[in-house]
């Protein structure tokens, strides 16, 4: 999900839902986009959202709940990856095996996407941890037995 109010970022999700798709194709990934920063955090705090992506600067004001979120409180969440100025959150219980699989799709889509580089992504702070699993080359962690 992203919003309006943060330009770069709905335009961003249509090409990464694309190669996620592609690389993915279970995933059925759609882009969303919530008109301001309130929809977007009222929708990612209630986890009606599982990811969002938003600029860097948004993404720290949104962790500390200042800047465009000073109204809304901070929300919780880690990095799944990281595309220059914009990243992609996940909430904190995020399994991690998805969160391998999306980041596993984002590095083999190579150059289809404008991705950093696995080593610079694995200097974030706040990254997740099946995230880093699949950053540092690591097996996809098991599945839940429920699922």
């Amino acid at each position: 999900m992203s919003t309006i109010d943060d330009v770069p970022t709905y335009p961003f999700s249509k090409k990464l839902v694309t190669v996620i798709n592609e690389v993915l194709p279970h995933a059925s990934a759609r882009p969303a986009r919530a008109k301001h920063f309130e929809r977007l955090h009222s929708l990612f705090s209630t986890k009606q959202m599982k990811v969002m992506l938003l600029s860097r600067p948004n993404a720290q004001a949104a962790l500390r709940g200042d800047g465009p979120f000073e109204a809304f409180g901070p929300l919780e969440f880690r990095v799944l990856y990281q595309f220059g100025e914009l990243q992609l959150l996940g909430q904190v219980d995020f399994p991690d095996q998805f969160a391998w699989l999306v980041t596993d799709a984002i590095m083999r889509a190579g150059t289809k996407i404008e991705a950093d580089a696995p080593e610079v992504v694995q200097q974030v702070t706040n990254l997740h941890p099946g995230a880093l699993i699949a950053l540092s080359n690591g097996p996809m962690p098991p599945l839940p037995a429920a699922m």
